[in-house]
Formats: C-alpha cells, structure tokens, sequence
C-alpha cells in the first residue's frame, strides 16, 4: 500500500516550495497640495551628524536625529554595505537636505518638519525595524505634523528596513514614497509607494553634485505622489546616472 504523506504547510511554504509573503497593504491618501504640505525625509543609507556616534556596520537598528536646517557639509556616511564614495562628495546624492530646502523657498512644498531621521538599514534585524525604530519614528514625525515622507535605501538590506520604517509612517497617517535604486526590494516588502530613477545604490537621490537631477528626482517622486491613488504603485524617473568604478 502506498505511503501516505502529509502536505508539509508553514506561512510563506507550502509542499516545499516557497511562496514569497506580500505585507498588508497600508495606505493613506494624500489629501493636501503639496505647496502646503510639510514634508520629512528619512534615509537607511547610514547618514548621521559627524558630530554624533557613527552605526555599528555590523548591524543597527538605532537612529539618528537631523535637524532639517543642518548644513550638508556637516553630514556623513558609517555604512559598509555599498560604496560611499558619492555620498562623500555630495550627500545630497542620498539625503538632499539642500534640494528639500530649496523646494520650500521655491514654494513646491510647504514647510520641513524640523526633524529629519538616519538610521544604518544594512543590519537587518526585521523585528527591531518593524516593532521599534519605524513606530518610534513615525510617532515622532507625526507629532511634528508630517504630511508627506520620503525616504531613501542604500543597500538591498537597507531598502528592505527602509520599507518597514515607511510603512510604520504610512499607517500613522503619512503619505510615504520610497526613492528606490532597488524598486523589486521596496514591492516585494510592501512599500506603499515607489520612484525609481536608473542610479547606483548611494546615488538614489541623483549624482553627487548635479543639483539638476535631484531636484528633478524629487518633483517628479513628488508630483508623481498626487498621482498614485492605491497602493504599491511605482512610476520610473527619466533619470539615469551609472557611477563608474
């Protein structure tokens, strides 16, 4: 008589073979013209103050706090999973602090909050990313009055603990895009919405000192969150820049 055997089931398994696990959705619409929206950044891409701890490359699910006025020339990268060096020549490349200020003075946007978060996406610790660094985040951004967060991965890890955070921040009632060099990573783990223009990890906010194509990549991300009306819609950026090593 033939053996029986049992279906072997687990959640995210079934007879073996994997089955991927898409998150929940988690949406909240955008209800504001930008013009009136104040905005937060976030990045997992390891950027912090020089004047405060560098991350533990080897795994950290700590954060930093950035005040938005602070001056690009005193931002730096502590990040061992992708290569630095645009971020060492402009961190605009991953954090564009001088790019979002601009876009207040131009009147794109309405305000910055007054605080803009880094944190060191490369350790994946998805438990810490999920329960602790994204609800703590998103508390505070939200008590600052955030409308709109956008964010930036470095790593593939980091577009992953990026993810979470984000979507911490979207189900606290924040409308959140990921600008992603990795946009598979970011729909795969839920990201509620995506920009993805052709760039190298470390550049996903455009080439290091070319204030044309970041400014660029940030309207279209921004205009491109008026017009995402569900979740996990992505829209590519005419925008491309390949760092030659």
């Amino acid at each position: 008589m033939p053996t029986a055997f049992k279906l072997t089931t687990a959640k995210g398994l079934k007879s073996e073979i994997y089955v991927p696990w898409t998150p929940k959705p988690v949406w909240t619409p955008l209800t504001k013209p930008l013009n009136q929206c104040k905005v937060a950044f976030i990045t997992s891409g390891g950027i912090h103050k020089k004047d405060q701890t560098p991350f533990n490359t080897a795994g950290d699910w700590s954060y930093r706090e950035i005040p938005s006025d602070t001056p690009s020339d005193q931002l730096m990268v502590t990040h061992g999973g992708f290569d630095n060096s645009d971020i060492n020549k402009d961190v605009n490349a991953m954090l564009p602090i001088d790019r979002l200020r601009e876009l207040v003075k131009e009147g794109f946007i309405g305000s910055l909050v007054p605080t803009f978060y880094g944190f060191m996406g490369g350790g994946g610790n998805v438990d810490k990313f999920e329960h602790v660094t994204g609800p703590e985040i998103a508390k505070k951004l939200k008590a600052e009055g955030a409308d709109i967060v956008l964010a930036t991965g470095g790593c593939g890890t980091c577009h992953r603990s990026c993810t979470l955070v984000l979507r911490c921040c979207e189900a606290a009632g924040m409308s959140t895009c990921i600008i992603a060099a990795l946009p598979p990573i970011a729909r795969q783990q839920g990201a509620p919405r995506i920009t993805a223009p052709l760039v190298p990890i470390g550049s996903n906010a455009g080439e290091p000192n070319n204030p044309q194509m970041q400014m660029g990549i940030l309207k279209d991300t921004l205009n491109a969150m008026e017009e995402f009306d569900h979740f996990g819609q992505m829209k590519a950026l005419p925008y491309e820049y390949r760092h030659n090593v």
